[in-house]
């Protein structure tokens, strides 16, 4: 079952029994499973409580989880700090001292992770909490080294500098140990301290506190929200390890994956920030995480989000094999339950569907398709362009995830570990994530799969000394808009209707990397660069020996590969796997995404992300299904309906006799043994 947990804030001072029957009702009428009372919550937050200040708010929740228990509600906790998201006008008064950035700049309310006053007093705390015996018990997203404002980046405090120079066994000032952080060319021995030191002390933490919890509480699950993975990777954040040490022997992980628009945005970015996000911190937690992906529509009501768009997130968090959702629908300074938001009839319209479709999980590690490489450990190893911004630091892994997806591919994400091989798939590299392996991996992966490869991937190859594997025999980057490059043209190709398609290469990309390869290599060229005089410059997307795609592009600051989604793209993308290997993807739906898996491979889950309706699915399978028949279960207002339609054959494409309107998610079950 699909479980609705709603977070949910009180203010003890003016909570009424009129709010507490307002949210049982809610919870009766929404079909809500566990409610996850806020403790100390936004504006009516007082920094760091001490043991009287919280056992307050303890009674206070306990009073009303009493009522909800007779209607077979369960609670859980949600303490609203840890470290403190962010300054906000008060001091620390729990006596451990405030987290220093790598400016310098110190916190207020902002603890150091490093201080032991800090960790005794946050286990301390965790363990008043249990006194209660939540169903979980949540670490805030606030647990974390980057973005509590207005600080970066921590922590660099004298303790912390400290432990730095004790591990480098040198006397180093906080600007010269940043500097070295950031420096070109090879990452540094302070870059590795830094990042060591910044993964074990969050380790340590939540196992001090697993340890004081479970004895108070042994049946409360310990639980994390999580922010964003590139950026946990700039605090070196171990999932594997950190999860381990936080839920303790006999308890599932749970965590919280952060789901990517607060505010309502455009479906089809939603599309891409989904991957970069959200499946990629599924990937990193693994098939047996319990999932609860944040549904946040900040700061409240309708005029924030509207209700559809807050059903299709809800609904398709089941694309990362969500066990439910975790749900911040109203305000968090204790007004309660609002009912002129009409959340309660929306969720209940929902919760059938969810029940059905989540009752065959979708894993990421079982999902078929294009399999997009990421690595936890990226922040090590990469070279930074100019050495002077913290965001130098951040992997850029995912672009792969988010525009193959937004292309209708099925596609998975695989955390890269040593000693992965992989062999006869179809895999995706961005960034520079080729610096995490040896020689001989690299060969191994690009020698035995299909690969594709964007412009600093390929770079990473050149710095090795291996643009052998391609048979590049010179390369050299132009700027953008740099009065260069300006479009890419598919010449003598026909695509969407158009002849000789043209791409910009001017507006929202980033750099050319311009390749010539050996004159005996065998290398197909699919697009080529052009200047504004029509003069054509050189290579662009070209496949190597019949297995390697390389998009010779690195991205935009700003804008990251905005150039590329365009439909031009897209079908250039299918014609060349084509080419190869058979492949799965949805053909003539622009920003639907398509996913397969499932423990029986046999169950595709399909998403509109678009304002636009299709009157059908049309469907390019990599495998014969034509003429089989499929249950596809969808949404009709607030019934779970499932019908049942025969798989037809179009061309190069199978039709599902189904129609996919705007924000709207189907699920489709291939019948095995139902062949005409």
């Amino acid at each position: 079952m699909f479980q609705y947990s709603l977070r949910y804030s009180i203010d003890y001072r003016t909570n009424t029994k009129a709010k507490d029957d307002k949210l049982l009702d809610f919870c009766q009428n929404a079909l809500i499973d566990n409610v996850t009372f806020f403790m100390n919550s936004e504006e009516i937050n007082a920094g760091h409580l001490d043991a009287e200040q919280t056992q307050t708010w303890l009674d206070a929740i306990e009073k009303i989880a009493k009522k909800l228990k007779k209607s077979e509600i369960t609670f859980s906790l949600n303490p609203f700090s840890t470290l403190m998201h962010s300054d906000r006008g008060q001091k620390i008064a729990a006596g451990f001292e405030p987290m220093v950035d790598q400016n310098g700049r110190v916190a207020q309310s902002i603890g150091c992770p490093a201080d032991e006053k800090w960790r005794d007093y946050l286990t301390d705390r965790y363990a008043q909490y249990a006194s209660i015996h939540p169903k979980e018990l949540w670490l805030e997203d606030d647990f974390r080294h980057f973005n509590h404002s207005p600080l970066e980046l921590g922590c660099f405090c004298d303790h912390h500098m400290k432990i730095y120079q004790d591990k480098l066994d040198e006397k180093i000032s906080r600007a010269q140990f940043v500097k070295k952080i950031l420096q070109t060319g090879e990452p540094t021995k302070e870059r590795r301290v830094y990042l060591d030191v910044a993964r074990q002390e969050m380790i340590e933490t939540v196992h001090q506190i697993e340890g004081r919890v479970h004895v108070i509480s042994p049946q409360t699950n310990l639980a994390l929200m999580t922010s964003l993975p590139d950026w946990h990777a700039l605090e070196a954040r171990d999932w594997n390890k950190l999860f381990d040490n936080l839920s303790g022997a006999g308890h599932p992980r749970i965590a919280r994956p952060h789901l990517p628009a607060y505010n309502e945005i455009a479906p089809l970015k939603y599309s891409r920030t989904f991957e970069k996000y959200t499946r990629t911190t599924a990937a990193y937690l693994g098939d047996e995480a319990q999932l609860f992906p944040e549904l946040e529509n900040y700061m409240y009501s309708p005029f924030v989000k509207s209700l559809k768009f807050t059903q299709f997130q809800i609904e398709t968090s089941a694309l990362v094999g969500a066990k439910g959702i975790l749900m911040n629908l109203f305000d968090m300074s204790g007004n309660g339950i609002n009912d002129e938001y009409h959340y309660a009839e929306m969720l209940a319209e929902s919760k059938p569907f969810l029940n059905e479709i989540t009752s065959r999980t979708l894993k990421m590690g079982q999902s078929q398709g294009i399999k997009i490489l990421v690595d936890q450990d990226s922040s090590y190893t990469l070279h930074t362009k100019i050495g002077k911004d913290i965001k130098e630091l951040l992997p850029h892994e995912t672009n792969w995830a988010a525009l193959l997806s937004t292309f209708g591919f099925a596609t998975s994400i695989v955390p890269y570990q040593s000693g992965l091989r992989l062999e006869d798939e179809i895999i995706a590299i961005s960034g520079q994530l080729f610096r995490n392996m040896k020689t001989e991996q690299v060969t191994d992966l690009i020698e035995n799969n299909i690969v594709l490869l964007d412009g600093k991937a390929v770079q990473v190859l050149l710095d090795r000394d291996l643009g052998k594997l391609l048979h590049i025999k010179s390369a050299k980057w132009h700027q953008v808009r740099s009065g260069y490059q300006t479009f890419e043209s598919a010449d003598n190709q026909t695509i969407e209707g158009i002849k000789n398609p043209r791409i910009s290469m001017l507006q929202h990309t980033g750099d050319y990397l311009q390749l010539d390869y050996d004159n005996e290599a065998q290398v197909d060229v699919w697009t080529y660069a052009y200047n504004q005089e029509d003069k054509k410059l050189g290579k662009v997307m070209t496949m190597i020996d019949d297995h390697i795609i390389v998009m010779p592009m690195n991205e935009d600051e700003k804008y990251g590969w905005e150039s590329q989604y365009i439909g031009f793209k897209q079908v250039l993308y299918q014609k060349m796997l084509d080419s190869i290997v058979s492949v799965d993807y949805l053909s003539k739906m622009p920003n639907t995404k398509l996913a397969i898996g499932g423990e029986d491979s046999q169950t595709l889950w399909i998403a509109n992300f678009t304002l636009d309706d299709y009157n059908q699915i049309t469907w390019h399978a990599a495998s014969e299904v034509a003429g089989k028949k499929a249950v596809v279960i969808l949404r009709h207002d607030n019934q779970s309906v499932k019908k049942e339609v025969v798989l037809r054959q179009k061309d190069d494409n199978v039709i599902i006799p189904i129609a996919l309107p705007h924000l709207t998610l189907v699920q489709v079950r291939i019948e095995e043994d139902s062949e005409e």
